[in-house]
């Protein structure tokens, strides 16, 4: 294999020097003889798809990168998932860009092998943040209508910043900018971004706060990637805009800021008005204003002519006396109605009196007395009737018994009574009486005393019938006469 750039090989000119044009080309010849065919592995960068249907992309590794050109006849055959932090193979020759000087790997054909390193950190960090709410729209503070101081974290010698000031000086000339200057790629990067949103987010009346940089590289780009970056911005208590690489580019911070501008010209656009459409947005307002006014200071001046017209304006005792004729009127109508009104009341009132008086306690304790005396009269008719002609029978008869069972009326008939003197009692049985015993004999007229000296407690049994005949006689006609009365007669207190 011939080694390139020999010194035996190269031809220099010996009539003067060369153009660059001629340099480039010479060098363009070399590349290509002794680049022809090439087969590299890298990962893709920078994907860019211009309009014209070609594609430039930069074929990167941990150490180097170079420019690659796929022409559109070739695009067409590109992977379906060809994107920036895929892994590729690569196959095409070297070539020269003359007009930038610049060598370029132009491809004939790419074959996908998978997703690079700092890609598959991107996508670990995003899910990761996703899944603890930072890219939540609840979490999204709105931007002032009109910011008066802004922040601005990026690098102080880059084209950002120069975009942003240029932008936001045109469109509003009164803006405050606060510049916290900061390294936008390389190590060390990132803790410088986190620390300009942190002071910034300490000064007073900060309204807005934008951080970004112009477009580069995966890797260049790759600060805004950072957990620590995106954490300081979801903390932060202004509003932040995040303007980082082209309008293609998507970082961490893109997602995490209130507010995602393609580029950081746009990011200031976003951040202010136009002063100018502000004007010319007041002018009009103030014409719409103007219009307003005097259109409704013509109906105003209308309506004063047609009141100075009236006849009424020119008159007005004739509107006070109409009032008052109509007040009249109307105080009139009022004083008949309350005096109709009240009439019905006083009728309704009487009535209802009437109605009451009816029911009065009074009235209703003398229809109650008076219905009380008339029980009491027909009560005591009732008592004198049962007395006298119901029980009065009953009263003779029980004194009729009463009578038959007197004993004076048994001595009359021949019978006796003997008491014991000591006792005081009627002697009925011998056995009761002791001898010596002084005996009381009562008879129908008189009485006898006796002393006992025997007594015998045995009696014929013909004597004592004999003897019982004649009182038996008299029990059995005065029992018979008993029931008979009793029958006919009731008691007192029989419930017949």
């Amino acid at each position: 294999m011939s080694v390139l750039f020999d010194p035996n090989r190269i031809s220099v000119p010996e009539e003067g020097p060369e153009t660059v044009w001629q340099l480039t080309a010479r060098i363009r010849g070399v590349l290509e003889d002794e680049f022809p065919k090439v087969w590299v592995v890298g990962e893709v960068s920078n994907l860019n798809r211009h309009t014209s249907g070609h594609v430039f992309f930069t074929l990167k590794d941990e150490r180097a990168g170079i420019r690659c050109v796929v022409w559109k006849s070739v695009a067409g055959r590109l992977p379906p998932e060809m994107a920036d932090g895929l892994e590729v193979e690569v196959r095409g020759h070297i070539s020269v860009f003359e007009s930038q000087g610049n060598y370029q790997l132009y491809v004939s054909r790419v074959v996908a092998r998978g997703v690079g390193a700092l890609e598959v950190a991107f996508r670990r960090l995003k899910e990761k943040l996703q899944k603890e709410g930072l890219f939540d729209t609840a979490h999204k503070k709105p931007l002032p209508a009109f910011p008066r101081r802004v922040g601005v974290v990026t690098s102080p010698t880059g084209a950002a910043v120069r975009d942003i000031i240029h932008v936001l000086t045109r469109r509003w000339p009164a803006i405050e900018i606060v510049l916290a200057p900061s390294r936008v790629q390389g190590k060390g990067a990132a803790a410088e971004i986190v620390r300009g949103i942190r002071n910034l987010n300490r000064l007073p009346r900060l309204d807005v706060l934008i951080i970004g940089r112009g477009g580069g590289s995966l890797e260049d780009l790759w600060p805004f990637n950072e957990e620590a970056v995106a954490r300081a911005i979801f903390a932060s208590e202004v509003p932040v805009v995040s303007a980082v690489g082209h309008e293609t580019d998507f970082s961490i911070s893109d997602f995490v800021a209130d507010v995602r501008a393609p580029t950081p010209s746009a990011a200031a656009e976003i951040t202010v008005k136009d002063r100018r459409e502000v004007m010319a947005a007041l002018d009009a307002t103030r014409g719409r204003l103007t219009r307003g006014l005097r259109h409704r200071l013509e109906v105003m001046r209308h309506g004063l002519a047609l009141i100075e017209k009236s006849r009424y304006f020119r008159y007005p005792q004739e509107l006070v006396l109409g009032r008052v004729q109509t007040l009249d009127d109307l105080a009139g109508r009022l004083v008949a109605s309350v005096r109709g009104l009240a009439a019905d009341r006083r009728v309704q009132l009487e009535g209802a009196a009437s109605r009451l008086a009816e029911h009065a306690p009074r009235v209703a304790r003398q229809r109650a007395s008076g219905a009380v005396r008339m029980l009491a009269f027909r009560l005591r008719a009732a008592q004198r009737t049962l007395l006298v002609h119901r029980w009065g029978a009953r009263v003779g008869a029980l004194a009729e018994r009463l009578t038959d069972l007197d004993p004076d009326r048994v001595l009359a008939r021949g019978y006796s009574r003997t008491v014991l003197e000591r006792t005081g009692a009627s002697l009925t049985r011998a056995a009761d009486a002791r001898g010596g015993d002084l005996l009381r004999t009562l008879l129908s007229e008189g009485k006898v005393q006796s002393q006992v000296t025997a007594t015998s407690n045995a009696r014929p049994v013909r004597a004592e019938q004999n003897q019982a005949r004649p009182g038996k006689t008299g029990r059995g006609t005065s029992g018979r006469r008993r029931k008979r009365r009793t029958d006919d007669n009731p008691t007192l207190f029989d419930d017949r």
